[in-house]
């Protein structure tokens, strides 16, 4: 996708104020401006007195666009702002941000069918590049940006269930995104991969683990039954190393419904996270007892669960009032980060923010903290997805939009510690304008915390807009 426009906004928590990034000051009320070159070379400086808006989304939180010529209407982008994500079902993540070695950050974008990797400068947020990938199957799964090389995941609906149809490919690309090999992955009980879920990756001792969803072959009930899948793969020889794909129970990991996946490595073992809403009906920490070696995770097939959260309502009810945020892995804990009814309240649909803190020494203590009332506030007020990027200090960003009356109205941000405590870096919850993607999650660039949005500028020309927040106290 060409984006004609790049637009940043920096504002630097505590004292609420927004910078331009490298231009000259401009006489607006934002202090947006543009700063990057587009493909064709042309830069151009536009203020911004009409604000960034929010586009109307589908169910799916893909922006569309009608065009004038002809009628058509053309989806534009899936990086849509974040439109709640109060839906019953997860999805793969189409946006990511990572870092380089050389001064540039790159994000990958997958819309329109193609993959677009768009390279910035990482101190004047000017645009360098712009490189396509092309697709090796039909269906995206996901991006990982390892230490050595990138991957991405694509697959392919199996609904003969012909045992010989690769429904996973993973890819190898060196760090400058050529491809240089490829790992197909199949007999694996998938007539869908992806389906109403996400995947991610992570990597230990020269192997990537992946985690993510299927629908699998028609059971003895005549059903296709969705479950989390897991596999790995030997990144020198791009093999298959060990894989899990069968009906079982959370002794092996396995999790049904599953709509939503994290990965970790531990200590040398796998830790996964999974939404689900039957078998377990909880947002559910998964421990693998196997010490990893040579990708083998599953070889006691033995694993210990705990529910980080409990969700009311019967078993395989789709609905389960929850999001999954983030999952991250402290020295400490296991961190979960949520948006959630209150499930011991029958009627409830307000979110509240939450952190799921499992010790590690002792992961039947699980803490819930509530980082928001809003379920007992006067006001119609409900909380988005909140994301949570882990700071260089070791303690932790909190973002979520907070929506009144179903719209939106403004982003809150806080600083914990592992256990959950607010940090001496903020003395409370910082609340600015803004708005989060569906799906980027915020990294660490040069002491900011940044994340962008795709969107249509009043021209109808594409822009990407940049959010970045200061991450220290101002004294």
């Amino acid at each position: 996708m060409l984006l004609k426009k790049v637009i940043c906004f920096t504002t630097a928590i505590i004292v609420l104020s927004t910078s331009v990034l490298a231009s000259p000051r401009l006489s607006t009320d934002t202090d947006e401006v543009t700063i990057s070159k587009n493909s064709e070379g042309a830069v151009k400086l536009l203020t911004s007195d009409v604000p960034n808006h929010r586009l109307p989304t589908d169910p799916d939180g893909w922006i569309t666009i009608s065009k004038s010529s002809g009628g058509e209407t053309k989806v534009l982008t899936s990086t849509a702002p974040n439109n709640q994500g109060y839906g019953n079902y997860g999805k793969v993540v189409t946006s990511y941000m990572y870092v380089n070695d050389d001064n540039t950050f790159c994000v990958i974008d997958f819309s329109n069918n193609t993959i677009n990797i768009d390279t910035y400068n990482s101190q004047t947020y000017e645009w360098i590049k712009n490189k396509k990938i092309a697709m090796e199957l039909p269906l995206f799964g996901g991006v990982y940006c390892g230490s050595k090389y990138n991957f991405i995941v694509f697959g392919q609906n199996n609904i003969s269930e012909n045992d010989n149809v690769i429904t996973f490919k993973t890819v190898k690309y060196t760090k400058d995104w050529e491809k240089i090999g490829a790992a197909d992955y199949s007999n694996n009980n998938t007539i869908k991969p992806f389906e109403v879920g996400s995947l991610r990756m992570t990597e230990h001792n020269n192997y990537l683990y992946v985690r993510s969803c299927h629908q699998m072959y028609q059971s003895r009930d005549g059903y296709n039954h969705q479950a989390n899948i897991t596999y790995s793969v030997d990144i020198d020889k791009m093999e298959i190393a060990d894989q899990f794909s069968k009906v079982m129970n959370t002794d092996y990991g396995y999790v049904s419904h599953s709509f939503d996946q994290y990965i970790a490595v531990d200590d040398g073992k796998l830790v996964a996270l999974d939404l689900g809403d039957a078998y377990p009906r909880s947002v559910v920490l998964t421990k693998y007892n196997t010490i990893l070696n040579k990708g083998k995770f599953s070889s006691d097939g033995m694993c210990s669960s705990v529910d980080m959260l409990k969700i009311a309502g019967n078993t395989g009810n789709n609905y389960t009032g929850v999001t999954v945020g983030g999952f991250e892995v402290s020295e400490n804990n296991y961190i979960a980060a949520v948006s959630t009814i209150n499930q011991n309240n029958g009627n409830s649909t307000k979110r509240d923010v939450m952190l799921l803190i499992t010790d590690k020494k002792d992961s039947k203590n699980v803490k819930q903290v509530n980082i928001t009332n809003y379920a007992n506030s006067k006001e119609d007020l409900s909380a988005s997805k909140p994301y949570i990027t882990k700071l260089p200090n070791g303690n932790y960003m909190l973002l979520w939009e907070v929506f009144a009356e179903g719209s939106p109205r403004n982003m809150e941000v806080k600083i914990v510690d592992e256990n959950g405590n607010t940090s001496k870096e903020l003395t409370a919850g910082t609340t600015f304008m803004g708005m989060l993607s569906s799906d980027c999650q915020p990294i660490c660039i040069n002491g900011k915390v940044v994340w962008y949005t795709n969107g249509v500028s009043p021209s109808g020309e594409p822009e990407r807009t940049f959010y970045k927040l200061d991450f220290h106290a101002k004294n």
